[in-house]
């Protein structure tokens, strides 16, 4: 076996032509934010601190004021 067919076979080339081309791809939607976190935050529904808050239709709320279903 040469050296190049050897190398072939190790990295499991099975001899066809690979289309690498991202129109096969199916579209990947970007991760959507959810909460966020700093020492300086206010819940936008009750105005209390909160180091941690949730978005809850469209404003960032408190543990407290999010609606949990």
């Amino acid at each position: 076996m040469s050296d190049d067919a050897t190398l072939d076979a190790f990295a499991g080339d099975s001899g066809t032509e690979r289309d690498d081309s991202e129109d096969d791809a199916p579209a990947v939607e970007p991760a959507a934010v959810t909460s966020s976190w700093g020492a300086d935050g206010t819940c936008e529904a009750c105005g209390e601190p909160a180091t941690r808050r949730w978005l809850d239709d469209g404003k960032r709320v408190c543990g407290a004021c999010k609606q949990w279903s």
